[in-house]
Protein backbone atom coordinates (compact mmCIF):
# COMPACT_ATOMS: atom_id res chain seq x y z
CA UNK A 1 0.00 0.00 0.00
CA UNK A 2 1.29 3.25 -1.12
CA UNK A 3 2.43 6.37 2.06
CA UNK A 4 -0.80 7.96 1.21
CA UNK A 5 -3.06 5.35 1.31
CA UNK A 6 -1.36 4.48 4.83
CA UNK A 7 -1.83 7.98 5.93
CA UNK A 8 -5.23 8.26 5.16
CA UNK A 9 -5.99 5.15 7.03
CA UNK A 10 -4.00 6.17 10.04
CA UNK A 11 -6.01 9.77 9.46
CA UNK A 12 -9.34 7.89 9.50
CA UNK A 13 -8.33 5.88 12.35
CA UNK A 14 -7.16 8.21 14.72
CA UNK A 15 -10.46 10.45 13.93
CA UNK A 16 -12.36 7.41 14.91
CA UNK A 17 -10.49 6.78 18.17
CA UNK A 18 -11.11 10.28 19.09
CA UNK A 19 -15.07 9.98 18.61
CA UNK A 20 -15.20 7.16 20.44
CA UNK A 21 -13.09 8.27 23.51
CA UNK A 22 -15.42 11.35 23.65
CA UNK A 23 -18.65 9.23 23.44
CA UNK A 24 -18.04 6.95 26.15
CA UNK A 25 -17.08 9.87 28.35
CA UNK A 26 -20.71 10.82 28.30
CA UNK A 27 -21.83 7.34 29.58
CA UNK A 28 -22.17 9.27 33.39
CA UNK A 29 -24.51 12.04 31.30
CA UNK A 30 -26.68 9.37 30.87
CA UNK A 31 -26.38 6.89 33.36
CA UNK A 32 -26.45 8.65 36.49
CA UNK A 33 -30.21 10.30 36.32
CA UNK A 34 -31.55 6.60 35.28
CA UNK A 35 -29.89 5.10 38.07
CA UNK A 36 -31.00 7.73 40.74
CA UNK A 37 -34.81 7.53 40.01
CA UNK A 38 -34.07 3.40 41.17
CA UNK A 39 -32.74 1.40 38.37
CA UNK A 40 -30.02 -1.02 38.98
CA UNK A 41 -26.92 -1.00 36.99
CA UNK A 42 -27.21 -4.47 35.88
CA UNK A 43 -31.05 -3.88 34.43
CA UNK A 44 -29.78 -0.03 33.15
CA UNK A 45 -27.04 -2.02 31.19
CA UNK A 46 -29.72 -4.54 29.92
CA UNK A 47 -31.94 -1.84 28.54
CA UNK A 48 -28.68 0.29 27.38
CA UNK A 49 -27.80 -2.64 25.42
CA UNK A 50 -31.17 -4.13 24.25
CA UNK A 51 -31.70 -0.48 22.45
CA UNK A 52 -28.63 -0.58 20.84
CA UNK A 53 -29.15 -3.81 19.89
CA UNK A 54 -32.65 -3.60 18.19
CA UNK A 55 -31.54 -0.11 16.37
CA UNK A 56 -28.14 -1.38 15.27
CA UNK A 57 -29.33 -4.59 14.28
CA UNK A 58 -32.12 -2.87 12.33
CA UNK A 59 -29.86 -0.82 10.96
CA UNK A 60 -27.43 -3.90 9.68
CA UNK A 61 -30.37 -5.71 8.02
CA UNK A 62 -30.83 -2.79 5.95
CA UNK A 63 -27.61 -2.81 4.86
CA UNK A 64 -28.02 -6.38 4.44
CA UNK A 65 -24.55 -7.00 6.42
CA UNK A 66 -23.53 -10.65 6.49
CA UNK A 67 -23.66 -12.04 10.30
CA UNK A 68 -22.60 -15.50 9.74
CA UNK A 69 -19.84 -16.42 12.25
CA UNK A 70 -17.57 -19.42 12.64
CA UNK A 71 -17.47 -21.85 15.88
CA UNK A 72 -14.33 -19.74 17.12
CA UNK A 73 -16.08 -16.62 16.17
CA UNK A 74 -18.80 -17.17 18.34
CA UNK A 75 -16.66 -18.56 21.01
CA UNK A 76 -14.42 -15.38 21.24
CA UNK A 77 -17.28 -12.58 21.15
CA UNK A 78 -18.75 -14.52 23.88
CA UNK A 79 -15.86 -14.83 26.10
CA UNK A 80 -13.85 -12.14 25.12
CA UNK A 81 -16.15 -9.70 23.73
CA UNK A 82 -19.64 -9.87 25.71
CA UNK A 83 -18.39 -10.76 28.73
CA UNK A 84 -15.68 -8.23 28.26
CA UNK A 85 -17.16 -5.41 27.07
CA UNK A 86 -20.46 -6.05 29.15
CA UNK A 87 -18.77 -6.49 32.63
CA UNK A 88 -16.71 -3.72 32.26
CA UNK A 89 -20.18 -1.51 31.64
CA UNK A 90 -21.63 -2.86 34.90
CA UNK A 91 -18.38 -2.23 37.10
CA UNK A 92 -17.77 1.73 35.88
CA UNK A 93 -21.24 2.60 36.53
CA UNK A 94 -21.70 0.54 39.54
CA UNK A 95 -18.95 2.52 40.90
CA UNK A 96 -20.67 6.09 40.40
CA UNK A 97 -22.16 4.64 43.42
CA UNK A 98 -19.49 5.38 45.45
CA UNK A 99 -16.59 7.77 43.55
CA UNK A 100 -17.66 11.39 41.84
CA UNK A 101 -18.62 10.28 37.72
CA UNK A 102 -15.68 12.00 36.85
CA UNK A 103 -12.81 10.83 38.69
CA UNK A 104 -14.05 7.33 38.61
CA UNK A 105 -13.66 7.35 35.12
CA UNK A 106 -10.43 8.76 35.20
CA UNK A 107 -9.49 5.63 37.02
CA UNK A 108 -10.79 3.44 34.90
CA UNK A 109 -8.66 5.10 32.39
CA UNK A 110 -5.62 3.19 33.19
CA UNK A 111 -6.57 0.38 31.19
CA UNK A 112 -3.62 0.90 28.66
CA UNK A 113 -0.98 0.32 31.90
CA UNK A 114 -2.93 -3.30 32.40
CA UNK A 115 -2.59 -3.93 28.58
CA UNK A 116 1.10 -3.51 28.56
CA UNK A 117 1.03 -6.15 31.37
CA UNK A 118 -1.47 -8.56 29.57
CA UNK A 119 1.01 -8.39 26.47
CA UNK A 120 4.18 -8.82 28.83
CA UNK A 121 2.29 -11.88 30.29
CA UNK A 122 0.24 -13.52 27.66
CA UNK A 123 2.27 -12.53 24.01
CA UNK A 124 6.01 -13.11 26.15
CA UNK A 125 6.32 -8.98 24.93
CA UNK A 126 9.53 -7.13 26.74
CA UNK A 127 8.76 -5.39 29.34
CA UNK A 128 10.28 -2.12 29.22
CA UNK A 129 11.01 0.87 32.06
CA UNK A 130 8.61 3.10 30.69
CA UNK A 131 5.65 0.53 31.74
CA UNK A 132 7.52 0.76 35.11
CA UNK A 133 7.54 4.25 35.73
CA UNK A 134 3.86 4.69 34.07
CA UNK A 135 2.78 1.72 36.32
CA UNK A 136 3.91 3.96 39.58
CA UNK A 137 2.60 7.48 38.19
CA UNK A 138 -1.04 5.44 37.68
CA UNK A 139 -0.53 4.27 41.52
CA UNK A 140 -0.07 8.02 42.77
CA UNK A 141 -2.89 9.35 40.33
CA UNK A 142 -5.13 7.09 42.60
CA UNK A 143 -3.99 7.45 45.37
CA UNK A 144 -4.42 11.53 44.86
CA UNK A 145 -7.88 10.97 43.33
CA UNK A 146 -8.80 8.19 45.57
CA UNK A 147 -7.53 10.13 49.04
CA UNK A 148 -8.59 13.47 50.99
CA UNK A 149 -6.44 14.11 53.99
CA UNK A 150 -9.67 15.31 55.82
CA UNK A 151 -12.17 12.55 54.33
CA UNK A 152 -9.73 9.83 53.84
CA UNK A 153 -10.16 6.82 51.27
CA UNK A 154 -12.91 7.74 48.91
CA UNK A 155 -14.58 4.26 48.77
CA UNK A 156 -12.20 1.16 48.60
CA UNK A 157 -15.20 -0.72 47.14
CA UNK A 158 -15.04 1.93 44.23
CA UNK A 159 -11.71 1.38 43.76
CA UNK A 160 -12.10 -2.09 43.47
CA UNK A 161 -15.01 -1.70 40.96
CA UNK A 162 -12.52 0.32 38.90
CA UNK A 163 -10.08 -2.13 39.01
CA UNK A 164 -12.15 -5.04 37.46
CA UNK A 165 -13.00 -2.81 34.73
CA UNK A 166 -9.22 -2.10 33.64
CA UNK A 167 -8.99 -5.97 34.01
CA UNK A 168 -11.79 -6.20 31.75
CA UNK A 169 -11.79 -4.00 29.34
CA UNK A 170 -8.08 -4.31 27.94
CA UNK A 171 -8.80 -8.21 27.97
CA UNK A 172 -11.48 -6.71 25.27
CA UNK A 173 -8.73 -4.24 23.63
CA UNK A 174 -6.55 -6.84 23.42
CA UNK A 175 -9.11 -9.67 22.28
CA UNK A 176 -10.18 -7.02 19.74
CA UNK A 177 -6.68 -7.36 17.74
CA UNK A 178 -5.34 -10.77 19.07
CA UNK A 179 -8.37 -13.30 18.64
CA UNK A 180 -10.25 -14.41 15.44
CA UNK A 181 -12.79 -11.16 16.40
CA UNK A 182 -10.24 -9.18 13.83
CA UNK A 183 -11.14 -10.80 10.80
CA UNK A 184 -14.84 -9.87 11.75
CA UNK A 185 -16.48 -7.46 9.65
CA UNK A 186 -16.45 -4.07 12.31
CA UNK A 187 -20.12 -3.48 12.09
CA UNK A 188 -21.02 -6.94 12.46
CA UNK A 189 -19.06 -7.44 15.48
CA UNK A 190 -20.08 -4.90 17.29
CA UNK A 191 -23.81 -6.19 17.03
CA UNK A 192 -22.53 -9.48 18.20
CA UNK A 193 -20.79 -7.53 21.33
CA UNK A 194 -23.52 -5.98 22.16
CA UNK A 195 -26.04 -8.67 21.67
CA UNK A 196 -23.95 -10.65 23.92
CA UNK A 197 -23.61 -8.49 26.86
CA UNK A 198 -27.30 -7.73 26.97
CA UNK A 199 -27.87 -11.43 27.25
CA UNK A 200 -25.27 -11.24 30.23
CA UNK A 201 -26.61 -8.01 32.08
CA UNK A 202 -30.15 -9.81 31.81
CA UNK A 203 -29.16 -13.05 32.99
CA UNK A 204 -27.17 -10.97 36.14
CA UNK A 205 -30.33 -8.70 36.53
CA UNK A 206 -32.97 -11.93 36.59
CA UNK A 207 -30.56 -13.54 38.99
CA UNK A 208 -30.62 -10.74 41.28
CA UNK A 209 -34.67 -10.01 40.64
CA UNK A 210 -33.74 -6.94 39.86
CA UNK A 211 -35.49 -6.21 36.60
CA UNK A 212 -37.70 -3.75 36.33
CA UNK A 213 -39.74 -1.21 33.22
CA UNK A 214 -38.13 1.99 32.48
CA UNK A 215 -39.19 4.30 35.60
CA UNK A 216 -40.16 7.18 32.95
CA UNK A 217 -40.13 8.88 29.76
CA UNK A 218 -36.91 10.99 30.45
CA UNK A 219 -34.80 7.73 31.80
CA UNK A 220 -35.98 5.98 28.70
CA UNK A 221 -34.81 9.10 26.86
CA UNK A 222 -31.45 8.68 28.63
CA UNK A 223 -31.46 4.99 28.38
CA UNK A 224 -32.03 5.72 24.00
CA UNK A 225 -28.68 8.40 24.00
CA UNK A 226 -26.82 6.22 26.20
CA UNK A 227 -27.84 2.92 23.48
CA UNK A 228 -26.48 5.36 20.26
CA UNK A 229 -23.84 7.78 21.52
CA UNK A 230 -22.12 5.56 24.72
CA UNK A 231 -22.84 2.37 23.07
CA UNK A 232 -22.99 1.88 19.50
CA UNK A 233 -20.90 4.70 18.15
CA UNK A 234 -18.13 4.60 20.63
CA UNK A 235 -17.85 0.81 19.67
CA UNK A 236 -18.23 0.94 16.61
CA UNK A 237 -15.22 3.62 16.26
CA UNK A 238 -13.68 1.59 19.23
CA UNK A 239 -13.14 -1.22 17.01
CA UNK A 240 -12.75 0.81 13.60
CA UNK A 241 -9.77 2.66 15.56
CA UNK A 242 -8.01 -0.59 17.02
CA UNK A 243 -8.07 -2.29 13.52
CA UNK A 244 -6.88 0.66 11.34
CA UNK A 245 -4.19 1.86 13.86
CA UNK A 246 -3.97 -0.98 16.26
CA UNK A 247 -4.53 -1.13 20.03
CA UNK A 248 -1.40 0.86 21.35
CA UNK A 249 -2.15 4.19 19.44
CA UNK A 250 -5.87 4.06 20.16
CA UNK A 251 -4.80 3.96 23.96
CA UNK A 252 -2.48 7.09 23.32
CA UNK A 253 -5.38 9.16 21.74
CA UNK A 254 -8.48 7.82 24.51
CA UNK A 255 -7.40 10.68 27.15
CA UNK A 256 -10.51 12.60 25.98
CA UNK A 257 -12.57 9.83 27.84
CA UNK A 258 -11.96 11.04 31.44
CA UNK A 259 -11.67 14.94 30.18
CA UNK A 260 -15.44 14.89 28.95
CA UNK A 261 -16.86 12.79 32.37
CA UNK A 262 -14.84 15.49 34.18
CA UNK A 263 -16.90 18.26 32.55
CA UNK A 264 -19.70 17.00 32.40
CA UNK A 265 -19.56 15.93 36.60
CA UNK A 266 -18.85 19.44 37.28
CA UNK A 267 -21.04 20.99 34.73
CA UNK A 268 -24.03 18.84 34.98
CA UNK A 269 -23.29 17.39 38.42
CA UNK A 270 -21.72 19.80 40.18
CA UNK A 271 -19.11 17.43 41.39
CA UNK A 272 -16.29 19.28 43.05
CA UNK A 273 -12.69 19.70 42.08
CA UNK A 274 -9.68 21.09 43.41
CA UNK A 275 -5.83 20.79 42.86
CA UNK A 276 -4.99 17.62 43.86
CA UNK A 277 -7.45 16.14 41.95
CA UNK A 278 -6.64 17.91 38.89
CA UNK A 279 -3.14 17.19 39.42
CA UNK A 280 -4.23 13.33 40.22
CA UNK A 281 -5.72 13.26 36.66
CA UNK A 282 -2.56 14.87 35.18
CA UNK A 283 -0.40 12.67 36.27
CA UNK A 284 -2.63 9.49 34.68
CA UNK A 285 -3.02 11.08 31.78
CA UNK A 286 0.60 11.36 31.49
CA UNK A 287 1.59 7.94 32.52
CA UNK A 288 -0.82 6.16 29.98
CA UNK A 289 0.72 8.42 27.40
CA UNK A 290 4.07 7.77 28.11
CA UNK A 291 3.15 3.74 28.35
CA UNK A 292 1.75 4.06 24.84
CA UNK A 293 4.73 6.40 23.25
CA UNK A 294 7.52 3.79 22.68
CA UNK A 295 5.21 1.86 21.15
CA UNK A 296 4.24 4.21 18.87
CA UNK A 297 6.93 4.16 16.31
CA UNK A 298 6.85 0.41 16.37
CA UNK A 299 3.27 0.18 15.82
CA UNK A 300 3.31 2.72 12.92
CA UNK A 301 5.95 0.65 11.24
CA UNK A 302 4.19 -3.00 11.48
CA UNK A 303 0.76 -0.97 10.47
CA UNK A 304 2.70 -0.34 7.01
CA UNK A 305 3.96 -3.58 6.58
CA UNK A 306 1.06 -5.39 7.39
CA UNK A 307 -0.92 -2.60 4.52
CA UNK A 308 1.93 -3.46 1.86
CA UNK A 309 1.66 -7.06 2.18
CA UNK A 310 -2.20 -6.70 2.21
Amino acid sequence: MSANKTNNVMIRGIIYALISSITFGTLPLFSIPVKAEGMSTETLMFYRFLFAMIIYGAYLLFRKANFKLSKKNIRDIVLIGGAGYGLTGITLVSSYDYIPSGIGTTIGFQFPVMISIFMWIFYKEKLQKSIYISLALSLLGVFLLSYSPNTGLVSGYGIFLLTITNLMYSMYIIGVNKSSMKDINSSVLTFYVITVAMFICLGLSLIRGSLSPIPSIASGVDILLMAVFSTIIANLTLILAIKAIGSTITALLSPLEPVTAIIIGIIVFNETINLQIVIGVIIIILAVILIVRKGKNKTQEELIEEREVK
